[in-house]
């Protein structure tokens, strides 16, 4: 028996909801090609959901009411997180959280996840990354020579990508708090997943169990290290440990940055000096977990400008307007094709801007903007931009 009580902040928004339509036209899931019903739309699932809490008197007395289908599951999960809608939308409503606390919603009633999406918990629980892999192995990443204090100022949270599919980032990352002389360490197995795509699908309870959730198990293993500054190049884990963290454990009791951001400072205190030019033409791709969410849009853009004889070009979308890469909230994982679509169009927009590199700060945004380049047949890098400050600073 489904509970017909949607969480409080979800019902009344939905009722809140104007229907104007504005964030119909700037969601990234219409992109696909026969996705463009209004099922699919924002301001058709937040009807859905008025419709289901207040069906009104004819709905009561005649039992026809609005259900939770499992279609209608099916079209919420259809989302990137992208926060696009939040930006379009005239009464301000945080979509966002509204989707996850609705998704959480379907979990608890047992008709959500998504069947893929199902996998990411068990492999969490059981080896605390998405990926299956041995978390044993989640520090052999490092660098040889990586100059790693024991008593570090700075702690590096990798996170599972840079971990165990894009280590490329992470050794960079110390290459370049290297470089700049920073006093740091990693928590190496004693890291365990931040919760990010746990939480964007639903699957809340492994992350805020108050025994051994994610949230209690990391915040006390950065308390042991006593650094004062935690820093990621991971956007997804930025967005979870900034937003979500907080909300289940209360105020950080540390500074919390993304590696442009801390990039940024090192270079404008002259800790930090790029040497290597940029001999190409190069487009900056915004995260949406780190853009549209947290607005760190200009120090990346202060990062790229301070290489030597570097050309930089502005993407037509971009800030606060960027277009999504289609690679986040659990969506890549179980519509893979449509996700790489939408990365593809992007791909193809920095083309026709005359870019020759792209250049995004989140491994998510990197390996599925790489994905629809090959998709589309464009021969474009696609590069982190932590990687190319580690390349011009040795």
């Amino acid at each position: 028996m489904i509970d017909r009580k949607l969480p409080e902040e979800v019902e009344r928004d939905a009722h809140a909801c104007l229907q104007c339509g504005y964030c119909n036209f700037v969601c990234p899931i219409q992109l696909n090609p026969g996705l463009g019903w209004e099922s699919y739309r924002v301001r058709g699932k937040m009807y859905h959901v008025r419709k289901y809490a207040h069906p009104g008197l004819l709905g009561r007395l005649t039992g026809d009411r609005a259900r939770m289908s499992e279609e209608f599951v099916e079209r919420v999960y259809n989302c990137t997180a992208c926060g696009y809608c939040q930006v379009a939308c005239h009464v301000e409503i945080e979509f966002n959280d509204r989707w996850e606390q609705l998704k959480e919603w379907f979990v608890k009633n047992g008709i959500g996840p998504l069947d893929r999406h199902k996998v990411l918990r068990t492999r969490v629980i059981a080896k605390h990354n998405p990926y299956d892999e041995p978390h044993e192995r989640r520090g052999e990443w490092i660098p040889e020579g990586a100059k790693r204090s024991k008593n570090p100022d700075v702690l590096f949270f990798t996170g599972c990508t840079a971990s165990y599919r894009q280590q490329k980032i992470a050794q960079d990352t110390t290459r370049v708090l290297d470089a700049a002389g920073v006093e740091y360490d990693i928590l190496g197995t004693d890291e365990w997943c931040c919760g990010s795509p746990l939480i964007r699908t639903g699957q809340t309870d492994v992350v805020t169990d108050e025994k051994d959730g994610l949230v209690k198990h990391n915040l006390a293993e950065v308390e042991k290290r006593g650094a004062k500054t935690v820093v990621t190049a991971c956007a997804g884990c930025f967005m979870t440990l900034s937003h979500n963290y907080p909300i289940y454990a209360g105020k950080l009791d540390f500074e919390l940055l993304h590696m442009t951001q801390f990039i940024d400072r090192l270079v404008s205190e002259k800790k930090l000096v790029l040497k290597s030019p940029l001999d190409t033409r190069i487009a900056y791709h915004d995260p949406c977990h780190i853009g549209r969410h947290f607005g760190i849009f200009e120090e990346p853009r202060r990062i790229l400008r301070a290489f030597p004889d570097s050309t930089y070009i502005e993407l037509p979308r971009n800030r606060l307007d960027s277009q999504c890469c289609g690679a986040g909230g659990g969506f890549k994982i179980q519509f893979n094709d449509r996700a790489e679509h939408i990365a593809s169009l992007r791909v193809e927009e920095a083309k026709n801007a005359g870019a020759e590199m792209l250049v995004s700060a989140c491994p998510f945004c990197v390996t599925n903007l790489d994905h629809g380049a090959r998709r589309a047949g464009i021969e474009m890098p696609v590069a982190e931009l932590v990687s190319l400050v580690a390349d011009s600073v040795r």
